[in-house]
């Protein structure tokens, strides 16, 4: 693990030389537009800022979230349920239906194995282990959101490649890059399989897998509705009040909100694309959900706030805002979307004070 932290760094810093590269013209803008936002963000030197922080971390030293063994058998008997993987990746129980959310296997998050952020956390299971996915959602092609090897070791697992559902620009990427098709959404745009429904919503975000290549596919969400009961997962976004009060009007009521809370420092730069943790929160008032829990933070430090951060700031988010159905859950844990008579939280440590995961380890 130390020398996949030194030799990612290493090559990370390759990404500083291509910071300078002139852009392509965007395609697509956000739908809730930001006087303020100049358009500006870190300097080159922050990557190698950040890279110098890889390089020298102590791992021993280095508090993340904590890892259970995913009960496969247990989330296959639900319903409905989900279980975080790590990062911004979820693995879903939909009735018969299995469902990925931007799963990203790989060690590092970046343009090839090695280089960029590091993994911090273990996987909650091996993903020779996974049961055949039916459908992958990606919420746009950022690098710790779409993961080469990853989908394409699920385009080739047994019994054919799954659906995948993507924003509007992405299908010719997984024909020249995964060999396999895939299905293009605008926002809004809702697609049923079977008994399940998805929905591809708003994000305010960007996109981008090269300096010249900003802005040429659409990023968002996706609502997964089945039973009448709702997940959703804001991939990357800023908090624009907006966005989530128009989510609330269009998509009715979320059970479930899987809502980013990390890399959110240094503000400045970060305010136009992460939520903070006490933004996330906000978030989950104007949705209107039942409840929620923390992703996108203790697995790849993609910002200044160190990977356990995020969980110190929410918990002081919630009891501030006296948000108590907003919590944290263990990576590998299952969360039924809708609680379940027999449904017993856990809490989510350390630290002690934190506010109760609402999940089943």
């Amino acid at each position: 693990m130390v020398q996949t932290l030194r030799w990612g760094a290493r090559l990370w810093m390759v990404l500083v030389l291509t910071a300078v590269v002139g852009c392509a013209a965007p395609r697509h803008q956000n739908a809730y537009p930001v006087p303020e936002d100049t358009g500006e963000r870190v300097p080159p030197s922050y990557f190698l800022h950040r890279a110098w922080v890889q390089i020298t971390r102590d791992l021993r030293r280095t508090e993340v979230p904590p890892v259970v063994a995913l009960d496969l058998p247990a989330l296959a008997g639900r319903a409905f349920a989900v279980s975080w993987l790590g990062h911004s990746s979820l693995l879903v129980r939909a009735g018969s239906q299995w469902v990925l959310i931007d799963p990203v296997f790989s060690g590092t998050a970046g343009p090839v194995q090695g280089l960029g952020p590091a993994r911090l956390t273990a996987l909650p299971l091996a993903p020779d282990a996974l049961p055949r996915i039916d459908v992958v959602l990606i919420t746009h092609d950022h690098y710790d959101h779409l993961d080469l090897a990853t989908v394409r070791r699920l385009a080739r697992q047994a019994g054919g490649a799954p659906r995948f559902l993507v924003g509007q620009g992405l299908g010719a990427w997984f024909t020249d890059a995964v060999q396999t098709p895939a299905q293009e959404f605008a926002w809004w745009q809702s697609l049923r399989i079977g008994d399940t429904g998805y929905t591809f919503v708003p994000a305010q975000h960007n996109s981008g897998r090269s300096p010249w290549a900003r802005n040429q596919t659409l990023w968002g969400g996706w609502v997964v509705e089945h039973g009448g009961q709702r997940l959703y997962h804001a991939g990357d976004t800023a908090y624009v009040a907006p966005l989530f009060a128009e989510l609330r009007a269009r998509i009715g009521p979320i059970d479930l909100a899987a809502l980013p809370i990390g890399a959110y420092l240094p503000r400045q730069a970060m305010r136009f694309e992460h939520t903070d943790p006490d933004e996330a929160v906000q978030a989950f008032q104007l949705l209107g959900a039942q409840r929620a829990f923390g992703i996108h933070w203790g697995t790849f430090q993609l910002g200044d706030d160190e990977p356990f951060q995020p969980a110190h700031d929410l918990a002081e988010a919630v009891r501030k805002r006296h948000a108590a159905g907003f919590g944290l859950s263990p990576i590998g844990a299952v969360l039924d979307i809708a609680p379940t008579r027999d449904a017993t939280p856990t809490a989510l440590r350390p630290p002690a004070a934190l506010v109760p995961a609402f999940a089943r380890p």
